[in-house]
């Protein structure tokens, strides 16, 4: 794909920095990876120093628009300190500001970015596929602004997709900078988006799994990209720490997983989270398809109709604003008693079952009028508040239902988050992670598992992330390699040789039969044979034409074997991967199998026909391998 933002040659000073790095990853790494491995720590750097930026800036916004203007301070979470909690004071800013927000955001995307409306996350996959890892130099720094003023300004958005796509822009911007190839492009986008989830969300290894699974809606992971995303991560989240501290964002009570007799109702969980995740993408992708796209208004607007609506909806329940990780906390976890003011009780007494039941389904209409608009900002955010009020919600429930099993709805609440985003998302392994990181604790590791495993496999038909392919075999990015792997995997022998109908020309053939057997002939390739039938070699049709041409009153004198090429065979043992090389090096559709040792007997023609008829059974076998191959 031709490059839409060409970068300028760097100067003498970069450009020495620059060769360094190619001779280290020359010399010191392996061949093809060696160079993504040199450049991975340097995204990671710039991808931790991203996630701090967008961090301060996101708090500052927030403190003083929501908090200084509306009047809204949310609870703390693990990573703040001890504050009053209050409401919003002013009614008609609950409604200004976050159109207003909307307006300003779509304003800064539809000008300047188009590409970065949305949550980013799927910029980021379809960049991955289908870009080429490319990702335009200003994409970030608009994303980033955007997304810190739709979630200041109250937006439901989270931060994943904005931090995510900085640290990819950064990766795509070095890789052209060092004229890196596509591959290598790629993963260093991957290895810039895993800095940026693994800094600002204190998660280096959720981080790194998340960017390697969220490609693909199967089990499936971009396995050579494992390596560069753990180093970025690992330099990221080093990085982020020199400016703050990384402390758990969610603190959780001693908890414990009781045994087998928990399963079922942590299975039970799981089943709701299915069921709330079906909603929520319907919910999002309905309202961008049947409500914000017909919208006959400017494109830059619809953020502020979003937002707007946003806004009459926090009326009535504001805990629905921005991220809303502290009304988790507070609402189904519980406050840390370092966190909680001497007049403030642990948990919210107002946060019953019904109020965190609504929460959990009034924050996918929240979310989808927020981002479907076109709103700037990741979904990552309202899914752990999604999953985390609709497991305290259950929690609560089977608390009081079954008194005497003592049971936490802190527990629930915990394994809600990792079950809901595992079920949206497709990434079973760094949803569990993730939730691990976040809460700094791995006592409900098996619950978790569960539950992110049987909301995966309920949930196959729907994703939150559209741009997400089944498996490497459909992602152009892989086209290929895979074929030339599933070539590699067949033999000619596995393959159909046509035996019958050949038109065989002993090699002394006059001319002018050789013209009149080709006349009257429906092939295309002819091979040549001596006295004892071995083949000496083979002639097209072209070849006919040219020697025409060319013999004028020589004619007579021509015979087949002087207008024959030598031949270029194959064996039974040979792959097609090796046929196909050689039919397109001699512009033929057929070649000749002979045997692998011994004399050049004819044993009959691979047509390339037959040899891509291998080729797409064997992919077919591939996507359902439940089902055998037919050569």
């Amino acid at each position: 794909m031709a490059d839409s933002n060409p970068i300028p040659t760097p100067s003498r000073r970069f450009e020495v920095v620059f060769r360094l790095m190619n001779h280290l990853a020359t010399r010191w790494a392996t061949p093809g990876s060696g160079r993504v491995g040199v450049c991975s720590p340097l995204v990671g750097v710039v991808s931790g120093l991203g996630a701090v930026a967008f961090l301060l800036l996101l708090e500052a916004v927030v403190h003083g628009v929501l908090g200084e203007w509306m009047g809204l301070r949310p609870p703390p979470t693990g990573e703040g300190t001890p504050h009053p909690i209050s409401y919003p004071n002013t009614w008609w800013l609950v409604l200004l500001i976050p159109a207003l927000g909307g307006l300003i955001s779509g304003l800064m995307v539809f000008t300047w970015a188009p590409e970065a409306e949305g949550h980013g996350t799927d910029a980021l996959i379809r960049a991955f596929h289908r870009g080429g890892g490319q990702i335009r130099g200003r994409v970030p720094l608009i994303k980033g602004l955007s997304s810190i003023i739709t979630i200041g300004s109250g937006g439901s958005a989270g931060s994943e997709g904005p931090i995510a796509q900085v640290g990819a822009g950064f990766g795509s911007f070095l890789a052209r900078l060092l004229k890196l190839t596509p591959d290598e492009r790629r993963l260093l986008m991957l290895a810039g988006a895993a800095g940026g989830i693994g800094a600002i969300f204190r998660a280096p290894l959720g981080g790194a799994l998340f960017a390697c699974e969220v490609l693909y809606l199967t089990a499936a992971m971009e396995s050579a990209a494992l390596l560069p995303c753990l180093a970025s991560a690992i330099v990221a989240y080093s990085t982020f720490a020199l400016f703050i501290t990384p402390r758990p964002i969610f603190i959780v009570p001693n908890l414990e997983f009781h045994g087998l007799l928990e399963l079922p109702l942590f299975a039970l969980l799981g089943l709701a989270c299915a069921g709330v995740g079906w909603l929520y993408v319907r919910v999002f992708y309905g309202m961008r398809d049947h409500l914000f796209r017909p919208l006959p208004l400017p494109r830059h607007v619809k953020p502020a109709i979003g937002g707007l609506l946003l806004g009459i909806m926090a009326l009535a329940f504001p805990q629905l604003m921005t991220g809303g990780y502290g009304w988790v906390q507070w609402g189904a976890i519980g406050m840390p008693p370092s966190l909680v003011l001497p007049d403030q009780p642990v948990f919210d007494p107002g946060m019953g079952v019904m109020l965190l039941l609504s929460l959990a389904l009034l924050k996918t209409v929240a979310t989808g009028l927020t981002i479907s608009s076109g709103g700037s900002g990741g979904v990552f955010g309202p899914s752990i508040f999604i999953g985390g009020m609709l497991g305290g919600a259950l929690g609560q429930l089977l608390d009081a239902a079954l008194p005497t099993w003592d049971l936490n709805p802190a527990a629930f609440a915990l394994v809600g988050m990792g079950g809901f985003f595992a079920g949206v998302s497709k990434a079973p392994l760094a949803s569990i992670v993730l939730v691990c990181e976040m809460s700094g604790s791995y006592s409900l590791l098996v619950p978790l598992m569960l539950v992110c495993g049987l909301n995966v496999g309920l949930s196959r038909r729907w994703t939150i992330y559209e741009e997400q392919v089944a498996s490497p075999v459909d992602s152009p990015a892989h086209q290929g390699d895979f074929v030339v792997d599933v070539l590699e995997r067949l033999r000619v022998d596995q393959v159909r040789v046509r035996t019958e109908g050949l038109e065989i020309v002993p090699e002394a053939t006059p001319f002018s039969q050789v013209v009149r057997r080709v006349a009257g002939s429906t092939e295309t390739l002819f091979p040549v044979v001596d006295d004892e039938g071995l083949l000496t070699g083979i002639f097209s049709l072209r070849d006919v034409r040219l020697a025409l041409l060319g013999t004028g009153n020589l004619g007579a004198l021509v015979v087949a074997d002087d207008i024959a090429r030598p031949p270029m065979t194959v064996t039974p043992e040979d792959d097609l991967h090796t046929a196909l090389k050689r039919m397109t090096e001699l512009n033929v559709d057929e070649l000749p199998v002979v045997p692998a040792d011994g004399p050049n007997r004819l044993l009959g023609l691979l047509g390339r026909k037959d040899l891509v008829r291998a080729y797409t059974a064997q992919i077919e076998a591939l996507r359902s391998p439940t089902e055998p191959a037919a050569a």
